[in-house]
């Protein structure tokens, strides 16, 4: 077995000490290169990864209440209000009146806020290249494994 990276960009390594630790490095470090992918999409979009991840919370066809992002977020109402500021300053989002109780404010995603989302979006479902150039033989097994990873840490908790 090889030595690992732990963290992107940084020196430290381990040598796993088994085939089923080798695979969960392997596939953190896979999923680093998606959160990379994130990261660098949201600060193109001008935003922190908070602000991304309420922004692709949010339908574009179903006005969400703050409250409800709020709790999705796990966010308190002060830090909710600015990051809301933050995301209607850069033209993605609007608080609009509930038309069921006006005293609710809920939020609608604006065109530039749904061509955003998407974008953000597309940096989370878009392969890594290096996954594109598998035979899919060994995509399905990687996929067929992965599930029942999944699956079999589900039924444990």
């Amino acid at each position: 077995m090889t030595e690992i990276r732990l963290l992107p960009g940084l020196p430290l390594t381990h040598t796993p000490a088994d085939p089923a630790e080798e695979a969960w490095l392997l596939i953190a470090e896979v999923s680093a290169l998606r959160t990379g992918r994130w990261m660098t999409t949201a600060a193109e979009l001008g935003l922190t990864a908070v602000q991304a991840r309420a922004l692709v919370a949010v339908d574009p066809h179903i006005p969400a209440a703050m409250g409800v992002l709020g709790s999705a977020l796990c966010i308190d109402r002060a830090s909710l209000t600015e990051l809301v500021d933050h995301l209607e300053h850069r033209g993605y989002l609007e608080r609009r009146a509930s038309p069921q109780d006006r005293r609710v404010k809920v939020l609608a995603v604006t065109s530039a806020g749904a061509t955003a989302r998407e974008r953000l979006i597309g940096a989370l479902t878009t392969p890594d290249p290096g996954l594109g150039r598998l035979p899919a033989e060994q995509l399905d097994t990687i996929a067929t494994a992965l599930r029942r990873v999944l699956a079999e840490s589900v039924s444990d908790d």
